[in-house]
C-alpha cells in the first residue's frame, strides 16, 4: 500500500514538474515574442529619425530628432538647389535650356513665366552673343515650416562675368513650398510656388 502511495506522489510530482515546465515554456515564448516586437518598433523609430538630404547633387544622411528639423533641412535645400540652377548660366543656348529645364522641376510655372520674362527681354541671347557667364552665391535659405505652404525667403549674391568687368549684385527672392511626391528629378518631394524676385541691386562693377 505505502508502494502504490509513494508511486502516486511520484506521479504527481512529475505531472507538476511538467506543468511547471509548460508554463514556463509558454511563457518564456510571450516574453521572446515581447522583446522582438518592441526591438522591431525601436529599430523603426529609430530608422525615422535619419533624413536624407542632396547636397549639390550628393546624397547625404543627417541624424535628427525633430521632424519639423527634417523638413526645414529639406526646404532649405530644395530651394537652394532650385536657384543654383536657374541662375548659375553659361553663355551657351543650350546649356541654359538644359539648365533652367531642371530648375522647372522643382517649382511651378512661376519660374518659368519669370525666364519667359528675360528670354522676351533678350536676356539670355545678350549673355550668349557677349559671352556673358552668371553666378549665384546663396548665403541663406530662411524657412517658415510652422505654416503650410512652408515659406521660403532666399538671400543670395548674383556675379555677372564679362569679358572685361565682374558685377555684384546682392538678391533677395520669395516663395511658398508645399509638398509633392518624389521623383528621380525631384528627390524631396518639394514644389516651389509663386516665385518672384523682390530685390536684385548692383552692388558694384569692377575690372577683371
Amino acid at each position: 500500500m505505502n508502494g502504490i502511495v509513494k508511486l502516486l506522489d511520484d506521479i504527481d510530482r512529475t505531472m507538476a514538474r511538467n506543468r511547471f515546465i509548460v508554463v514556463a515554456l509558454i511563457a518564456g515564448s510571450f516574453l521572446f515574442c515581447a522583446a522582438v516586437v518592441i526591438a522591431a518598433f525601436t529599430y523603426a523609430e529609430r530608422q525615422r529619425q535619419y533624413v536624407y538630404v542632396l547636397d549639390h547633387g550628393k546624397s547625404l544622411i543627417a541624424l535628427q530628432t525633430d521632424a519639423v528639423v527634417s523638413k526645414d533641412i529639406e526646404v532649405s535645400d530644395h530651394v537652394a538647389r532650385f536657384h543654383e540652377l536657374f541662375f548659375n548660366l553659361a553663355p551657351s543656348s543650350e546649356s541654359i535650356r538644359e539648365s533652367l529645364d531642371k530648375a522647372y522641376n522643382l517649382a511651378d510655372r512661376s519660374a518659368y513665366d519669370y525666364a519667359q520674362d528675360l528670354a522676351e527681354k533678350g536676356y539670355f541671347s545678350r549673355m550668349v552673343s557677349a559671352n556673358i557667364t552668371q553666378q549665384i552665391m546663396v548665403d541663406s535659405v530662411a524657412v517658415d515650416v510652422s505654416v503650410y505652404p512652408y515659406e521660403a525667403v532666399t538671400y543670395a549674391r548674383l556675379y555677372v562675368l564679362r569679358e572685361s568687368t565682374l558685377t555684384e549684385s546682392t538678391m533677395k527672392t520669395h516663395c511658398k513650398v508645399v509638398d509633392v511626391a518624389r521623383s528621380s528629378v525631384n528627390p524631396h518631394g518639394l514644389m516651389m510656388e509663386g516665385f518672384a524676385v523682390s530685390e536684385n541691386n548692383v552692388i558694384e562693377t569692377r575690372k577683371r
